[in-house]
């Protein structure tokens, strides 16, 4: 297999750090469980595990071979296409779940599931925007929403408790994210859309949810 290109996940990382305005924390590398040990742990497909260890958290993060021998073979950051969006995406997801978690836990504050999907599902999108703004000239496309949120397949072996959450989530993230896109993204007010990020990123399940309701 390729060497994992631990540069794009860090990178990631940092990037949500940055504009959620959130200190810095040990890189997600250093959580990465190997590819060769997956069938050691629950549960399938790549995925961030959490068990409570006393008064904190033991967290890991697992990325199937395939994602990153895809993101490996095409860097991202010199090139978001057809060709590794779906492996990015999943990569930030897990990042995501991963930077999350760990400013929670910073926070004594606990967090649902569905929040954690939630929160995954506008980080990949804000993640490919901004990426494939800087790579073609500031030009957002609305196909990739629909692409993200609209024409994924959901892995077979996903239980249907986990499937039903993650169809919740990838809808109001298609709702909310056409908020951000209309209001933010097209007219380029990218410190508006920073401010209002980090509200949201604070806001618990219930707030964001009403948040979402509001929007249109």
């Amino acid at each position: 297999m390729t060497a994992p290109p631990e540069g794009v996940l860090v990178d990631v990382q940092r990037r949500l750090e940055g504009f959620y305005g959130l200190p810095a924390q040990p890189p997600v590398t250093e959580f990465l469980i190997p590819p060769g040990a997956t069938s050691e742990y629950p549960g399938n497909g790549s995925r961030t595990l959490v068990t409570e260890n006393g008064d904190g958290l033991s967290i890991g993060v697992l990325l199937e071979p395939a994602v990153l021998d895809r993101l490996a073979e095409g860097d991202p950051r010199v090139r978001l296409d057809d060709r590794n969006l779906d492996a990015f995406c999943t990569a930030t997801e897990e990042v995501s779940h991963f930077v999350y978690l760990v400013f929670r836990a910073g926070s004594d504050r606990a967090v649902t599931e569905l929040e954690l999907e939630l929160q995954g599902e506008v980080d990949k999108y804000l993640n490919a925007v901004l990426l494939l703004s800087l790579q073609n000239e500031g030009a957002v496309s609305g196909r990739l929403r629909e692409l993200l949120f609209r024409r994924y397949r959901l892995d077979v072996r996903v239980s249907e408790e986990r499937a039903s959450r993650y169809r919740a989530a990838s809808e109001l993230a298609y709702r909310y994210c056409g908020w951000l896109e209309h209001r933010f993204l097209r007219t380029a007010r990218l410190a508006e859309l920073r401010a209002h990020g980090r509200r949201f990123y604070r806001l618990g399940q219930r707030e964001k949810l009403e948040t979402i309701a509001r929007v249109h």
